[in-house]
């Protein structure tokens, strides 16, 4: 039996990072446009009310308050951020990890300097990640005293 070859390694290595990047890509592309769906349609909610007095009865009836929950919950929810910006900085991470290994034995730099870079930007997400539910934490404790 033939071990792997470091050339076959570096191979797969180097594909295997290229689908996590196009798959990190793809990622961020459809939540973008989700978002931006999301934000047209709400657009399209308010824009149907000719008066307050319409928006204000709207509010009021059963199917505007399931609306403005689900409204509120979006804006409101620390933990979904957290999360997101938890395997934001996952997939960076190990993409940038990916990169710097494929540059094992290379004499380019670009790896390398990508690698790095994808890194200490998933580094920086997990960071902030961390800050975040710190702080969220203290917020709660502090709202119950």
């Amino acid at each position: 039996m033939n071990p792997m070859s470091q050339s076959d390694l570096k191979d797969w290595s180097f594909m295997l990072t290229m689908w996590a990047f196009f798959g990190t890509v793809l990622y961020i592309v459809g939540t973008s446009l989700r978002r931006k769906q999301q934000n047209a349609m709400q657009q399209h909610v308010l824009d149907k009310f000719a008066s307050a007095k319409d928006f204000a009865d709207f509010v009021q009836s059963p199917a505007g308050q399931k609306y403005v929950m689900s409204f509120a919950d979006t804006a409101s929810s620390s933990q979904s951020a957290i999360l997101s910006s938890v395997r934001t900085g996952v997939v960076l991470l190990s993409t940038g990890l990916g990169f710097q290994f494929t540059n094992l034995g290379s004499a380019s730099l670009l790896p390398l300097r990508i690698g790095i870079l994808l890194t200490s930007v998933g580094i920086g997400f997990l960071i902030s990640a961390a800050i975040s539910s710190w702080l969220a934490r203290k917020f709660q404790r502090e709202a119950k005293e």
